[in-house]
């Protein structure tokens, strides 16, 4: 009823609750073919950001649903973004909800545009998280690798900091000048990746 009614504030929270994103009513119709049918722009975009299917329903596909109600700029939109995948859909996206999908291993190079490409001169909450995702690892992007590569960096901490005390570096924690902190950032943009298996 919120893809239907086109209630964006609504169907936000129910998406944020964990409502099926596919499930089709008694007829067939799936919140997008409902939203593209009515001309709902902004949920059709909410709904697309959650990876909701555009698939074809018993009603023809969403796309075909909006060309055939007149819905220029939806149908426009539908063909623009069909290669995107969740994380793409900046202009949908929280901040939060793009620190989740990074957190969670989503690609920055999937999709044609890529997330990435698309942030790169994005303007919105979702594109800084992107492009700081997009950088080597760092203290200040950490929260943004998935946990796999978050596991690697603190084993990776703990081992250097074991190395550093079995080598009595001196009171600064320096060897060689360079401070042992400076030592794991620098190890660490290196060693810890997105794809940390």
């Amino acid at each position: 009823m919120a893809s239907q009614q086109g209630h964006l504030e609504i169907a936000r929270l129910l998406l944020e609750a964990g409502a099926a994103i596919g499930q089709a009513d008694e007829e067939g119709v799936t919140p997008l073919l409902a939203a593209c049918h009515n001309g709902h722009l902004e949920v059709a975009k909410l709904l697309s950001s959650y990876g909701a299917s555009r698939a074809a329903t018993p009603f023809g596909t969403p796309e075909e649903a909006a060309n055939r109600k007149g819905h220029a700029d939806l149908a426009a939109w539908l063909v623009a973004s069909r290669g995107w995948t969740p994380l793409a859909h900046l202009e949908s996206l929280t901040a939060a909800r793009a620190t989740s999908l990074l957190r969670s291993g989503a690609s920055l190079h999937e999709g044609e545009p890529t997330p990435l490409q698309r942030a790169a001169g994005g303007e919105g909450e979702a594109a800084a998280p992107i492009r700081r995702a997009a950088a080597p690892w760092s203290p200040a992007s950490h929260s943004l690798f998935p946990a796999a590569a978050r596991e690697r960096a603190a084993l990776l901490v703990l081992s250097l900091y074991e190395i550093h005390e079995r080598h009595h570096l001196d009171s600064a924690g320096n060897t060689n000048g360079i401070a042992a902190r400076d030592f794991v950032a620098c190890v660490l943009r290196f060693a810890v990746t997105r794809e940390t298996e």
